[in-house]
């Protein structure tokens, strides 16, 4: 898999239907821990895995969720938005593909996210 690049929104209100949306694809004893959500798209951070909700299309009814298991994260980076940034950014390392890049808006606080994955992987 090569690298590849998304924008959400970082609002976590909007993120509850996100949340709503990946409770099905959820395993047993596996919880949405923070989501948010972009115009369309939107991310669950879950204490098991990375969910990616990808609408496409003109209606946006098919949908691509990629899953990203906890395990597999080898390093990530976190970029605070800064005075003239208009974005935070998220950076997920692992086996099994190269790269994913996640975009926050500015001022989304990406500390939270950053914890969940230093637990999982150290």
């Amino acid at each position: 898999m090569s690298a590849r690049e998304v924008l959400f929104v970082g609002d976590e209100k909007a993120g509850k239907e996100i949340a709503d949306f990946v409770s099905t694809l959820l395993l047993e004893g596996e919880q949405v821990v923070i989501a948010t959500k972009g115009i369309r798209d939107g991310c669950a951070f879950t204490n098991r895995r990375i969910l990616i909700v990808n609408k496409q299309g003109l209606t946006g009814k098919k949908v691509e969720v990629l899953s990203i298991a906890l395990r597999s994260i080898t390093a990530f980076s976190v970029e605070n938005s800064g005075t003239f940034d208009l974005d935070a950014e998220l950076k997920v390392y692992g086996s099994g593909f190269n790269l994913v890049e996640m975009k926050f808006t500015k001022g989304y606080k990406l500390k939270p996210v950053a914890d969940l994955l230093a637990q999982a992987i150290l």
